[in-house]
């Protein structure tokens, strides 16, 4: 039974490896390193896949929601907030731009920056949408060139951030789910604002920026 599996289509590398399944001679030592080699490939290509979906959502899909939604809004629907307690689209924006610099860009890029957490939610100016969005856009260009820097085996290393991780991968995980968090507080809030006129950002953002097209 072993040997019908081993011939099978499961186990491509058996073959690659000039290994006779059929035969009563196969070294057991050279059928183990066959079969490490091709856990070993999967598994480069799992960790290869989970980058390039982490850094789609981040660099991408998650950025083509904000700005579609920014696109819609004036300036006064931009910093309007339903109460003092609440943040306003501008606010979240200054938000994750300096949150990502530092544990992005700076922290896994190298790229220096000094972040002010707390002016990014104290901020009350009107600040006009395109010189936002030159912050927002700074944010995700250097975010590139993190990524551009960014091979699987750092995934692996202890977290500039010990505290709070303990591998890099870790970091990038908390980094995703803290833009996709906020991006759906602005898709809220447009959609408070704009109603109709906000349809299927999620969708189109990630069809267009982070799903595998289908084979045809």
């Amino acid at each position: 039974m072993a040997r019908e599996i081993l011939a099978s289509d499961r186990f491509p590398i058996v073959h690659l490896a000039g290994l006779d399944v059929g035969s009563s001679a196969v070294n057991p030592r050279r059928l183990c390193y066959a079969l490490h080699a091709h856990s070993t490939m999967k598994e480069t290509e799992i960790i290869h896949s989970a980058l390039a979906s982490l850094r789609a959502r981040i660099t991408l899909a998650l950025p083509a929601q904000i700005r579609d939604c920014i696109d819609l809004l004036d300036d006064e629907q931009i910093w309007w907030r339903p109460n003092e307690e609440s943040n306003s689209i501008g606010n979240i924006v200054l938000h994750i731009s300096g949150s990502l610099n530092l544990f992005l860009n700076r922290n896994l890029g190298g790229i220096e920056y000094h972040r002010d957490r707390k002016a990014e939610f104290a901020e009350r100016r009107r600040i006009p949408k395109a010189e936002l969005l030159a912050v927002f856009d700074d944010m995700v260009a250097n975010a590139e060139k993190t990524f551009d820097a960014l091979d699987v085996d750092k995934l692996g290393e202890p977290s500039p951030e010990p505290t709070m991780h303990n591998l890099v991968v870790d970091d990038l995980i908390n980094v995703v789910s803290h833009l996709a968090n906020h991006a759906g507080q602005i898709v809220w809030i447009t959609k408070m604002l704009r109603g109709s006129a906000v349809d299927e950002i999620w969708i189109r953002a990630h069809k267009m920026h982070a799903w595998t097209p289908t084979p045809k």
